[in-house]
This record gives C-alpha cells, sequence and structure tokens, in this order.
C-alpha cells in the first residue's frame, strides 16, 4: 500500500526521530521526545505504531535490514577474510553508536528481518571459514552475540577469531 505524500514524510521523520532517540537513550526514550523530534503529534505516532514497543520494532527492523545488506556485501569482498572483519568493523561501529541495537536480537530474534540477518551472517562466516580466515565451530549467531563487546574492542575480536596458528 502506498502513503501519501505527506503520510510517507511523516512516518519517515517519526522512524528517522525514532532511531535517534532510540540510539542516543536506549529503549526507554520518550515517545513525547521521539514525537517532538519528528514534528508531529503523540497522537500521530500511535495511530501508526500502537504501542512504543512496536515503534521500536520497526527500527530495529530497519537496521537489521541495513547489517543484512552489510553482510552480503562483505561476502562478495575477493578476500574473505578481510570482508568478514570490514562487516565485523561496521556493525561493531553500529553498536557503539547505536545504545538500542543490543537490544535488537533479543527483542526482534524471531522475527523475518533477524532470520534474514542471522542467514546472511552465515553466509560471511562459512565462507571466511572456507577461506581459513575464521576458526571452525563459530556461528553467525556467536558472532552476533559478540558484537556488544566487539564494539569496544572490534581488532581484539576480530583476532581472537582467526584459526590458531600452528607452531
Amino acid at each position: 500500500m502506498t502513503l501519501r505524500a505527506d503520510a510517507q514524510r511523516n512516518l519517515d521523520a517519526l522512524l528517522g526521530a525514532a532511531a535517534e532517540c532510540f540510539a542516543e537513550q536506549g529503549v526507554d526514550a520518550s515517545v513525547d521526545e521521539i514525537a517532538r523530534r519528528a514534528g508531529v503529534g503523540h497522537g500521530t505516532v500511535f495511530r501508526r505504531f500502537p504501542t512504543k514497543e512496536a515503534l521500536l520494532v520497526a527500527v530495529l527492523e530497519v537496521q537489521m535490514h541495513e547489517l543484512t545488506v552489510e553482510a552480503d556485501i562483505a561476502s562478495q569482498d575477493a578476500d574473505a577474510g578481510e570482508g568478514f572483519a570490514r562487516f565485523m568493523r561496521h556493525a561493531a561501529d553500529a553498536y557503539a553508536r547505536n545504545r538500542a541495537l543490543i537490544d535488537a536480537l533479543k527483542r526482534c530474534e524471531h522475527t523475518p528481518s533477524a532470520d534474514e540477518l542471522v542467514g546472511a551472517v552465515q553466509r560471511l562466516v562459512e565462507r571466511a571459514q572456507h577461506a581459513g580466515a575464521v576458526r571452525n565451530g563459530l556461528s553467525a549467531k556467536d558472532v552476533l552475540t559478540l558484537l556488544p563487546t566487539a564494539s569496544a574492542y572490534p581488532d581484539v575480536i576480530i583476532d581472537g577469531l582467526r584459526p590458531p596458528v600452528a607452531n
């Protein structure tokens, strides 16, 4: 369903403001602050999203989609290990800038967007493992679980995921 131009602008402004507020303040950001930043009324928020949780999920779905695209792009890198490392740095940076993203997979783990993200990261991990750039036994869920820590120490985490060097 296509929205009217003004309704689409309001939705875009609302999602943008919500993303900013959730990134800055985490999931406790107030709907009033989100509406104020979006330049819409409180009622407009709840007409579009019946609960704050529904708004949060909509924002997180967009962010998970963006990470999925990044994982897919990284999977095409000629150097599988470098593609994996670039994705890890990008995702770690996204976590560092966005307090709400840490809760994303917990809150949205059973959504199609989360499934797509896990699938894209799994393909990336398997490709890097096949190239010998990432240790075996690592799964996409392991990688996604490590991202909050990687937001502070990306290169340490990336180094730790490489296969052990034979003596």
